[in-house]
This record gives structure tokens, sequence and C-alpha cells, in this order.
């Protein structure tokens, strides 16, 4: 009997092939992007689930004070992990692991050659202890090794990029940037599993990180991170409890800036979108379940269609139905035979899905910064899936089309007579249609705001200027110090360059240092944190900075004078800026100095955030980078010279610039992720809603072909036929927006609550979708019904 029902839907479906054709494209689109969506969450969220104690891992966090209340931050003072070790027996294992930026020197054989490899944020010091708390095993030596300082540990696929071979690596000498130290390759670390959230290259002995002997508690590092283990059965509440007293044993009591500390599960660290954590892809809960809905939508929609399609093919093989009804087939007999055509169109759908999904899965794994696997053998979860999917659309597609056409009386069926239903708008293939177009309304909304959003960010000022600004990073180390005038004077001969700055930041940056400061001579620090930006005098030059009070920066290698923004005067209670000036201001570590002047604000953040306060001063010690302000018309060239005198300068440094509006333009760059990925949804809503469209106006225009042709008879125009078709279709367009206009308008406004700064909600994207989809319908039913419109009415009167 099976195989009877197949051979029997494979003729019907040949048969129907033009239906056919729109069931199964429609259907393998919105299984395409179910699996590819379900393919990169399952990889996501599976982020270091290799970890066999996983269970028993926290990571201790803080909550500083900032501008606006506490804040909180992933990083934990130096002597942390020491007080943790003697004062809590209760925890198995304790490690540092502090995140580094560094350029690597790689001397060759002869000593003649030298490589240079970038590792920024993908080198860490640490303790061995990190490698009995995470499953990073070691392919050769010891983690013990990090126990003595000089010490480094790579990958293996970072040992072989250095030496040509993984094997060979051990005993050989690197150096980082700004260390003169030679450190000894003491382990190999087996590639680690690309689902983690530790970009780990190599590894360094944590002896070696410059404030590991610090016993400051009133500084954090936001990239020192302190992780443990916990015993078997260890009560983590009262484990809190204990850790909330370190407040009072170890901060001064009379210190407003005292952090607090909490314990945090390693299963909440990946999705922590308030913490953060070392991956530089990062994705929130909401972005997540967005996801889902987002794919669940459009399978829904394709399902939608594939209802409306069958249920309008419906009629046409209403004498069918009634003759197999005749010969003896059952209710139960047609149902499963309807069935199995919809099971042979949804397994072709999941295949030509299994397909595409293949050969788009590295472009959207690329788009999506994620390495995506497809691999049903290593991933029996996967083949589970696409069964499920498989079956689920099979039943959720199939099952009332195929109750419709069962469920015919014989006599009616046979005289062509079968029962509508109801025909008014809320017929079930009309709710189904409205709700179609209300989803799609939804996408075109969204997508129009969030370009909207994106268009504002590009073009807002940020209070300075970021146009044809080279950024160079310039080695730290004292014997490089020396050597900046020189550099800097060496560019400025150049035709090339206008301007030359150094400083520790740029204006705007994600890498803002915060610190503690001391106003007008108080004994007691405030209870905020400012951002501090070291810089040369040139610095207010060269990024268009407008002072309001007092003058700029004068030469110096040292503070002498300090420069405050806006935000800063208004959270010292200071209404004119003047008034500011002559006032005293100690940061912390830094001298007492004056303030010298007033800027004016500028956003020293993303438009995600509010303006911090802002500290200007000299400080050569502090430098890191070099700005370079280039004609715009000489650009290229331009920088191949600063690289030749780079080298010139810095001949063991590494020249890499980069230009300082392409980093400003990657502060958006989810934003601008979320609007391809919503103009790709909405492309793919509107053509599967097409296709549902096109589906109901076949079943409208074959029930309404006599009516339609005694209208003609009586004098109707081939415009007024196509109108009167349009009316029950305005009228779902209509009801659709009434409902996706208000849903929208909350879901983006929830969205945009996400920025510091933001568009007003506008109105024209709601009617730009209204208008858009009007003429969707409009241009839909007029190219679907023409023909029959344009018919001998006596062709469709004459068999009656």
């Amino acid at each position: 009997m099976f195989y009877i029902n197949i051979k029997i839907a494979l003729r019907n479906l040949w048969k129907h092939r033009g239906y056919t054709f729109i069931n199964t494209v429609g259907l393998s689109i919105g299984m395409t992007c179910a699996l590819i969506i379900f393919l990169f969450i399952r990889q996501y969220l599976s982020a270091d689930n290799f970890h066999p104690n996983a269970d028993r891992i926290f990571r201790v966090v803080s909550l500083g004070n900032g501008t606006e209340g506490k804040v909180p931050m992933m990083g934990v003072p130096v002597p942390m992990a020491g007080a943790l070790r003697t004062d809590f027996p209760q925890l198995e294992k304790v490690a540092n692991l502090v995140q580094g930026y560094h350029l690597v020197e790689v001397v060759g054989e002869d000593r003649s050659t030298k490589q240079y490899y970038r590792e920024y944020g993908t080198a860490f010091y640490t303790d061995p202890a990190i490698f009995d708390i995470f499953n990073f095993p070691w392919a050769l030596g010891e983690p013990a090794s990090l126990n003595a300082p000089n010490h480094i540990a790579l990958t293996q696929s970072t040992a072989t990029q250095y030496f040509g071979n993984w094997q060979n690596a051990m005993g050989k000498k690197l150096k980082l940037s700004g260390d003169e130290t030679f450190y000894e390759v003491t382990g190999i670390i087996k590639d680690l599993p690309k689902n983690t959230d530790f970009p780990i290259h190599l590894v360094i002995s944590y002896q070696n990180f410059g404030n590991a002997t610090s016993m400051r508690w009133n500084s954090v590092n936001m990239g020192h991170n302190c992780y443990v283990m916990v015993k078997p059965n260890t009560d983590i509440k009262q484990l809190q409890v204990q850790l909330d007293g370190y407040t009072k044993k170890y901060y001064d009591a009379k210190d407003p800036l005292s952090n607090t500390h909490l314990f945090q599960p390693f299963s909440d660290v990946h999705l922590d979108n308030k913490f953060g954590n070392f991956s530089p892809r990062r994705y929130t809960p909401l972005q997540i379940n967005s996801l889902r809905i987002l794919g669940s939508l459009i399978l829904l929609i394709a399902c939608i269609n594939f209802i409306n399609m069958a249920t309008a093919q419906a009629i046409g093989r209403s004498k069918e139905v009634g003759i197999r009804k005749v010969l003896g087939s059952n209710r139960k007999q047609l149902l499963f035979r309807f069935l199995a055509e919809t099971f042979v169109i949804t397994f072709v759908a999941i295949t030509i899905a299994c397909i595409v999904t293949e050969i788009a899965l590295p472009v959207v794994g690329n788009f999506l910064g994620q390495q995506i696997p497809f691999n049903i053998v290593q991933y029996p979860v996967i083949l589970a899936f696409i069964l499920i999917l498989w079956l689920a659309v099979s039943f959720l597609a199939g099952l009332y089309p195929a109750v419709f056409v069962s469920g015919y009386n014989p006599i009616n069926a046979l005289k062509n007579k079968i029962a509508q239903g109801n025909k008014g708008i809320w017929s079930l293939r009309s709710v189904l249609l409205i709700f179609q177009f209300t989803v799609t309304l939804i996408f075109i909304i969204g997508t129009l705001v969030v370009l909207k959003q994106i268009d504002y960010f590009k073009n807002k000022s940020l209070g300075f200027n970021n146009n044809a600004i080279l950024q160079v990073d310039v080695p730290t180390d004292s014997v490089s110090k020396t050597r900046f005038d020189t550099f800097k004077q060496k560019l400025l001969q150049r035709s090339g360059v206008e301007m030359v700055t150094y400083a520790y930041t740029p204006p705007s940056t994600a890498s803002n240092n915060f610190t503690s400061f001391y106003f007008n001579n108080s004994s007691q620090k405030t209870d905020f944190l400012l951002c501090n930006k070291p810089a040369d005098e040139d610095y207010f030059k060269i990024f268009g900075l407008k002072m309001i009070a007092g003058k700029p920066l004068s030469k110096s290698d040292t503070v002498n004078g300090y420069i405050l923004n806006e935000t800063l005067l208004h959270k010292l209670h200071l209404k004119d800026p003047k008034d500011a000036l002559g006032k005293y201001i100690q940061l912390n570590r830094r001298p007492l100095a004056q303030i010298i002047g007033v800027v004016k604000d500028f956003n020293n953040l993303s438009l995600h955030g509010d303006i911090s306060p802002v500290i200007f001063y000299t400080s050569k010690e502090e430098y890191a980078s070099a700005f370079v302000k280039l004609n715009p018309l000489h650009m290229q060239e331009t920088v191949k010279e600063i690289g030749e005198d780079f080298k010139s300068t810095f001949p063991d440094q590494f020249y890499e610039p980069s230009y300082y509006d392409e980093y400003i333009a990657n502060y958006y760059i989810v934003e601008e992720k979320t609007a391809v990925l919503l103009s790709f949804f909405t492309s793919v809503a509107i053509f599967i809603s097409c296709f549902g469209l096109f589906a109901l106006i076949s079943f409208v225009a074959i029930q309404r072909t006599k009516e339609m042709a005694i209208r003609k008879v009586l004098g109707a125009t081939t415009i007024e036929l196509i109108s009167v078709l349009n009316q029950s279709f305005m009228k779902m367009i209509v009801i659709a927006n009434l409902i996706a206009w208000p849903l929208a308008y909350i879901l983006l406004n929830r969205w945009l609550q996400g920025f510091a700064y933001k568009i007003d909600l506008p109105m024209l994207p709601f009617i730009l979708a209204a208008l858009g989809s009007i003429g969707i319908i409009v241009l839909t039913v007029a190219l679907r019904t023409y023909k029959m419109t344009t018919a001998n009415p006596v062709e469709a009167l004459k068999y009656d």
C-alpha cells in the first residue's frame, strides 16, 4: 500500500508540476533558512561544552563604580587569586588568565632573519592551574613549566606558523613587543576546538606579567580574569556570602569606589552580555532568540504558502476525489494518499535544503563570524533535526489540505459543487494570508528603521574629526620612547603629512582607561571614575576638538595641567567652564596639577553609550600610538613613506597602520549585519508571501470565473473586473497593516532603547511598507487574473 501511495503521489505531482514546483521551492527556502539557523545556534551554544568539570567552574567578576552607578567588569584586581587561595579552602583550583596584546618576534636559525606575528588578544599570561580547570591538553611538555618565568607554550597551529613544524618548536626562542627578554618554548598545546570563547594562540608564564606582584585592590584590568574550580558539593550561596566579606577585609572602608565581586557560573559566561568574555564574536540571548523567531516565522510562512496552494489546487481535483470514493476508497485511504504527496514534496524540499545549506554555510559562517560544521556522522543531532524538520513540516503543511480534500462529498465533488466553507474575510485561507502579510510588513518596516538608524550613526557628528587619520601603534619600551620626537619630525617632513600627535588612545575607542581621582585638594576620592586620555600638544588640532575655556595642552613629557570635558565639569557640579580653571585634580598614581582648560563634549564611546567624563594631560610615558593627519590626495603613497620612516626609526618593530575612520565604522558592524539579515529575511518573506498570494488568487479566480463572465457580459471593463477581485485582498492588507503597525512599533521602540543616541521612530517606513504591500497586491492580482478577465465569457458559460 505504501509503495502504491508513493507511486500515485509521484504521478499526480508530475501531472500538476507547476504547483509542485512552486510548493517545493517555497518549502525548500523555508527549510534552508531553518536548517542554517539551527546549525549556527547549535554550534554557538555548544561553546566550551567539552570541559568535564564545567559545573564546578566559576569566573570571578567585579562590579565597579562608574559614572552612572555600578559597572560590570569581567576583570578582577591582581591580588584576587592569591587571596582566594589563602582564604577559600572550598576552592580546589584557582588560576589567573590575563589577555595580552603582543607582537611576537621569531628569529631564524641563522639569527639574520626575523619574522613578526601579531597576537593581539590571542596571547595570555596564566598559571599551570588553568589547565587543571579547563580541558586544554598538551601535545608536548607539561603545564608545570609555566611556574618558571620566561617560559611560553604555543598551540600546534601557532607553532607550525612560527617554525614550520610544531614538533620542532620545543626549546626555540621568542621575543615579545616591548620586552627584550627571550622566551623559551617549553610546551605545545593541542589546538583548541573551534567552539571555544578562549582565542588562545600562546600562553606565557604569569610570572612575566608586569603587575603580577601588585597588591593594589582599587585597580581592575578588564583583561585580568580569575577562574576557580570548587570542590565537589560546595555550597555556592555560602561561598558568595564569604566573598562579599572581601570588601571589608581588603578594601579601604572610606573608599567610595570599592568594588564588589561575584562568582559567575561558567555556563553563564558564553551568552553573557553584561560582563562579556574573551570571544571577539559575541551574540546576546536576545539576538539568538531573535534568530530562532525569524527562522520559525520564515518556515511558518512557507508552510502557510503550501496550505494555501494545496487548498486552491484541491478544487481542480474534486472530481478525482469523487471518483475514488465511488470506486470504494474511504476517507482514511484518501487522507494517506494526499499526505503521501506532501511527504514526497517535503522530502525533495529538505534534500534541496541540505544541498543549498552545504553550499551556503561557508558564506554564512564567514558573515556571522563562526565556523559552522554540517556533518551528520560526527553530529547525529543534526540528522535528528533534519528528520524532525521533515516530519514536522510534512504534517504541519500537509495535514489540513489532506483532511480538507478527503472530506469532499462524492456526489457534490462529481458535480463540481464542493462545499467551500466560509468564503469571507475570516476563512482559514484568508487568515493565513493575513498572517503572512503581517509578518512580511513587520520585516519591511524593521529593515527600513534599522537602515535609518545605521544612516544616523554614520552621519551624526561625533564632536571630532576622524577623516584621513592614520593610527600607527608605536613600541612602548624605554629605548623606543626616546625616538618618538625623531619619528615625529621625519613624518612632518613628508609632503603628504599635515600633522602628527602622540596619545594613549584616540578620542573615541572601546579601549578606554578609567581611573579614580581627587578634586580640589579633597582628602576623599570622588564617587565616580573618569576616562583619562594622555596626549601631546597637537592632539586637539588633529582631531578638531574645540576648547570652550582656558588653553590647550602645551609641549611637555610629563603632566603639567589637566583639561576636562563638559560632562566631567557637570559631574563636578560646576556650571561655568571658567569656574573650573585653576582648581586642582590628582589622578590615581599621577601628580597633582591645575585644571587649565575645558573642551567641548565629544563621543568618547560609540553612539550606543553616553559620553563619559574625560580628562586630558601630557604624559610621554603613557603614549601608545601616533596619529597622522594625511593629505587626502596622496594617502596611499604617504602610508608607504610612513612605513619607511617607521622601519628606520624602530628597526626591530612591526609596522601595521590602520585608518581611524574604519575603526569608527566597525562600531556598528552588528547593526549592519542585522540590517543585512533583516533585508534577506524580508526578501524571502516577500517572495514566499507572493507565492501564497498567487495561490489564493488562483483559488478565487477558479471560484469566480462564471461571475466574472457574467459581469463582463453585462458590460464590466477589464479594470473593473480586476478591481472587484482586488477588493477582498485590499481588506486583507488593511487588516494586516492594522496588526503589523503596533507590533512593529513596540518591537522597534524596544530595540532603539539600546542606544544612547537614536532616531525618533519615523512614520515613513510604516507608510512605505503599507504602500509597497498594496502595490504588490494590485500587481500580483492583475498579472494573475488578466487572462481570465480578458477571456471570451462564452467559454466560461457555455457548459451551464
